[in-house]
This record gives structure tokens, C-alpha cells and sequence, in this order.
């Protein structure tokens, strides 16, 4: 059973659930948040989000059960349980397509608006090419085995213009033309990820199957910037870390961590 907490304001909610977990028990805590003033996405990477506008909290779960060797199963878990809700969100709103095709620019709309959510490795929510939600997860480690897991979630709802982010950042309204109720859709984001990572305890090769299926630029050429260079690469995989699999145009293989390749889009 999930437990929610909302803050009107606090520095970022995985901060919040990191300090709280020296003195109780945190698991399945889920803390929201209408304001973040040092939120935060991968690495040294800022999050904007304007106030009482989009969806920005924290979930606590136990991943005890998970090798930390693995770890990243969970990011794929998490990310498969946003995108199963608003693969359903965006199927509802079909009347928004004409706003849709303004916004994003499309030259041909999909025969429905959730054919362009995909998963941008590692984790990153797109719609198109642009940038829906991100994730950051914290985790502790014991042993061999993952602990305590903290998820970071930024969603883009009901904003309507942000910085020109290299990401190129769109909301759930800019998509739809619609404003929607940030405390229903919390639940169902945090039920989702929950869900999922349920399903992960006793399948994992269902989640990682759904993520490829899912996954931005799978199976496809497209030019990406490692070092100083840019480089025609075609994606072939993830590896059980977690890393980036692709060949180039001579078909010699490359692994990637976070950081060491940029998506150019």
C-alpha cells in the first residue's frame, strides 16, 4: 500500500526521502512536491518545472530482491510503468489531434497519439523528439543485493512553455490541448511503477522485452555525438548493465555507459 505526502515546497523530493530514511522506514512512501527549488535530473543536469504545474515526487520502493549487478531492470521497470499510463492518457484524448499536430509539428500524425511515446535510454519519457518526463533513481546497496530505492519523477503536465532545453521539453497539455488534475494522475503514475516493479520480481525478461519494444531509436541508424565526434551508429541493444549496444557503418560494435554518447536530435 502506497503512502502519499505532499510538500508545498522542498529543495527536491528525493533529498526529502534520503534525509527521512535515517529515521523511518520509508518504503512505499510517495512524496510530491507543488515546488523544487534544486531539482534535479541525471548527473549535473538541472529539471525545470514551474510551480503547481506539472507532476515532481518521489517514490520509495524495496528492491532487496534484485541483484545490484542488475540494477538496471529497475530503471526499465519504472520507466515501462509511466509509460503504460500514458499510453492509456494519451489513447483518451484522441479529440486533441488537430492541437497535437501544432504543437509537435508533425507532417503525418500515428494512427494514435501513444504511437510516439517511447523510452529515450536510459530512462527518459519522449513524445516525438521531444521530452515528456525524466527519472532519477538513488538507490542503497547492501552486499550483493540492492536495498532501499528512491525514484525521482518529473512529468510535464499542464506547463506551457519552458526553456529551449537541448531536450526540447513538451507537457501533457501541449500534446492534448488538455489541463489536467495533478493528484489522480500522481496515483496512477506511482501504481503503475509500483505495479510494474512487482511484475519485475517474477519476470524480469517481460520487462526487459516491453523496454526494447519501447525503446527511442531501437534497431535504427541515427547520428550521436561520443567525444568530439559525431557518428552514424545503429542500435542493437542494452546489455545487462544497463549499457548502450551499437555498430557503426562498418559494423564494429560499441557498449556505452551514461555520459560517454549524446543522442543528437
Amino acid at each position: 500500500m502506497l503512502i502519499y505526502k505532499h510538500l508545498a515546497k522542498t529543495d527536491s523530493t528525493n533529498a526529502y526521502l534520503q534525509r527521512q530514511q535515517s529515521e523511518a522506514d520509508i518504503r512505499n512512501w510517495v512524496v510530491s512536491a507543488d515546488e523544487q527549488t534544486a531539482g534535479k535530473g541525471m548527473g549535473s543536469n538541472g529539471w525545470e518545472s514551474e510551480a503547481g504545474k506539472n507532476l515532481t515526487f518521489s517514490l520509495a520502493l524495496d528492491a532487496s530482491f534484485l541483484p545490484a549487478a542488475r540494477q538496471f531492470l529497475l530503471s526499465e521497470a519504472v520507466a515501462l510503468g509511466i509509460i503504460d499510463v500514458l499510453d492509456k492518457l494519451l489513447s483518451n484524448s484522441l479529440e486533441g489531434m488537430s492541437f497535437l499536430a501544432e504543437a509537435v509539428r508533425l507532417e503525418s500524425m500515428p494512427s494514435k497519439p501513444a504511437d510516439k511515446l517511447h523510452i529515450k535510454w536510459p530512462n527518459d519519457i519522449y513524445f516525438g523528439n521531444r521530452k515528456l518526463a525524466g527519472i532519477l533513481i538513488n538507490s542503497t546497496i547492501k552486499a550483493d543485493k540492492m536495498d532501499t530505492s528512491i525514484i525521482g519523477i518529473g512529468l510535464n503536465v499542464n506547463q506551457m512553455k519552458f526553456q529551449d532545453w537541448p531536450t526540447h521539453p513538451i507537457s501533457l497539455r501541449q500534446i492534448t490541448g488538455q489541463t489536467y488534475d495533478l493528484q489522480p494522475l500522481l496515483e496512477q503514475i506511482a501504481e503503475g511503477i509500483y505495479n510494474k516493479v512487482e511484475i519485475l520480481k517474477t519476470d524480469p525478461s517481460t520487462i526487459e522485452r516491453e523496454y526494447l519494444e519501447r525503446l527511442f531509436r531501437y534497431r535504427t541508424w541515427a547520428d550521436y555525438e561520443v567525444g568530439k565526434e559525431t557518428l552514424r551508429l545503429f542500435m542493437t541493444g542494452i546489455d545487462p548493465f544497463g549499457r548502450l549496444q551499437v555498430v557503426d557503418e562498418k559494423n564494429k560494435a560499441y557498449c556505452f555507459d551514461v555520459k560517454e554518447i549524446r543522442f543528437l536530435v
